[in-house]
């Protein structure tokens, strides 16, 4: 079992560094992850950037080497929040190094976000990552793979190591918050994110490198252990989704607004399906699950919208 180390050798030229900042979203910390043996390094995330501790583990890790890439998942602070730091460090970066993101004005506008990439931007090293672009170092390989759904520029890295010792067939998986090493995501757009899961999936990982949590690994008959995380992620939505047609489908509470036509408020679909919860703090988080399905729902046809009241079509 991974304990979560602040540093963790992979396999060769792969190397996790933790961010150092544990907390509710984060778990134990960001996962950063330091790729290549040689004088120059790709970095994935930069933590949060107020953690001292973690520039030094990254000091520790290359020694003489640097860091000449920065490859970022998506735009959250705890993922992006070094960069400037990072920048600024010329003992731990090349003084050419690149800082690579999806380029997304839905994300990119943001103050947060222009003021976390303001050195990248004004030294005009900032560049957008595009769906399948591949980033070399070494007998290293990623290549990156839009993933949105949890953020509008979530990209994952598939990566292959051509090393004579690491196995030909290891395929692994950088998830970004896409999936994490335990626990469930937060999703922005539902349809987006089961289309994302439905993706990696297809690409039949051996391994999950996850933003957060313990890294994913080993197998069971014969099914690896991250293909497993990512059907159970993907049965768990839909067993949400099957609970909500089947209230929607069944007859609505006798309560205003009056007439109903077969239709449920939200907090109405919300209380059917959770019927656990009583903590007025999950009680929000369920109802903003629900909202998710019910959009997605939508989106698909399969339900109507009448003012507040959702209805199942037949």
């Amino acid at each position: 079992m991974d304990k979560l180390s602040p540093v963790k050798q992979i396999t060769r030229g792969i190397v996790r560094i933790l961010g150092l900042n544990p907390g509710p979203f984060t778990l134990e910390g960001t996962n950063t992850y330091l790729f290549g043996e040689g004088e120059r390094r790709v970095l994935v995330d930069t933590g949060d950037g107020e953690q001292p501790g973690y520039f030094d583990l990254l000091k520790q890790c290359l020694g003489t080497s640097r860091i000449d890439r920065i490859l970022l998942t998506h735009w959250h602070a705890d993922h992006i929040g070094g960069v400037n730091r990072l920048l600024a460090m010329p003992e731990l970066v090349t003084s050419s190094c690149a800082v690579y993101k999806n380029k997304n004005p839905a994300t990119d506008d943001q103050d947060n976000v222009k003021a976390h990439l303001a050195l990248a931007i004004s030294q005009n090293r900032l560049y957008n990552i595009v769906d399948m672009q591949t980033f070399e170092v070494g007998d290293v390989r990623l290549q990156a793979t839009y993933t949105p759904g949890h953020t509008d520029d979530h990209m994952a890295f598939i990566v292959t190591n051509n090393n004579a010792d690491v196995a030909v067939d290891e395929r692994l998986l950088v998830t970004g918050d896409l999936v994490l090493g335990r626990g469930t995501t937060i999703v922005y757009d539902l349809q987006q994110y089961m289309n994302s899961l439905d993706r990696v999936l297809g690409i039949r990982p051996t391994m999950l490198l996850p933003g957060h949590g313990p890294i994913i690994s080993g197998s069971k008959d014969d099914t690896p252990n991250a293909v497993r995380v990512i059907e159970g992620y993907i049965a768990h939505r839909n067993m949400r989704e099957q609970q909500i047609i089947a209230v929607l489908a069944s007859s609505p509470p006798n309560a205003p607004p009056i007439p109903r036509n077969g239709g449920w408020r939200l907090e109405e679909v919300t209380s059917a399906v959770y019927t656990d919860i009583t903590d007025p703090r999950i009680i929000i988080a369920a109802q903003n699950n629900t909202r998710l399905h019910l959009n997605k729902l939508l989106f698909e046809g399969r339900v109507n919208t009448d003012g507040d009241l959702w209805m199942f079509v037949n």
